[in-house]
């Protein structure tokens, strides 16, 4: 298994249900990405981008039935009233008529339907590219939004409908969401190992299988795992078998 540390949000704003499906078979392919909504119309667009801020959005460049179709660049301006921090839009199309647009409008780039695998693949790898070098998990409460280095959290433990984040300095970041909500949204080197608990695998330096116990870096904390989820730390183990130099100083046992 390969535990990456990187997960995208993206959106869909596409009227065509077909193209809606064939669009999200394909990110069958891409397990680091994630998507956060499907949007029919322009309101939806922009309701959903400013609620779920996604890193992408794919823009059909038309959207509507019928003869009632408009041009969705549109959303990009109106996003411009509300927000100074926009995702990346990625026009598709059956045709390359809007393409002047696309250009005017900032779009990062623009492809052509019927989609292909090659196309979205150096697409998404141009995208990753263009991204900051540390990757960061936003937390949301009611007044204020904060952001954490994915490097520097250690676990993260449920508490009641609440999340406690502790971090390599020793500190600890309460969120108001479920254990369950930031399963979904972090990378894959976070692992639920147990009902409260999900774990940065980078940072476990033993694994006691006939304890059901693991123990992690910068931490004196012993955090179990469940018997049903004992796969999950074989597989933790394996990676971490193989992995560079830094991690070598993993205990099996």
């Amino acid at each position: 298994m390969n535990f990456s540390t990187r997960k995208y949000n993206y959106l869909i704003v596409d009227s065509q249900l077909d193209d809606v499906k064939e669009l999200q078979k394909q990110f069958e392919n891409y397990p680091d990405y994630h998507c956060v909504g499907i949007a029919r119309n322009k309101d939806e667009a922009v309701n959903l981008i400013l609620d779920q801020h996604p890193h992408i959005v794919f823009l059909n460049t038309e959207i509507g039935e019928g003869m009632r179709k408009d041009c969705s660049f549109s959303i990009i301006h109106e996003l411009r009233q509300f927000t100074d921090t926009l995702p990346q839009f990625i026009a598709l199309s059956s045709s390359k008529d809007h393409t002047y647009q696309a250009i005017k409008n900032g779009v990062f780039d623009y492809l052509l339907k019927p989609l292909n695998y090659y196309d979205l693949k150096k697409c998404l790898l141009k995208f990753e590219k263009s991204q900051p070098q540390t990757a960061s998990i936003c937390l949301k409460s009611y007044t204020e939004y904060r952001f954490l280095p994915i490097e520097d959290v250690l676990y993260l433990k449920a508490d009641n409908n609440t999340t406690d984040f502790f971090l390599k300095d020793g500190s600890m970041v309460t969120a108001y969401s479920s254990l369950k909500n930031f399963e979904i949204e972090l990378p894959n080197i976070f692992v639920r190992i147990h009902k409260s608990y999900i774990v940065n695998v980078h940072y476990i330096t033993k694994i006691h299988f006939s304890k059901f116990q693991c123990t992690i870096k910068f931490s004196n904390k012993i955090i179990p795992f469940s018997k049903g989820l004992k796969s999950r730390m074989i597989a933790i183990r394996d990676f971490l078998s193989t992995a560079p130099t830094e991690n070598m100083g993993i205990s099996l046992t």
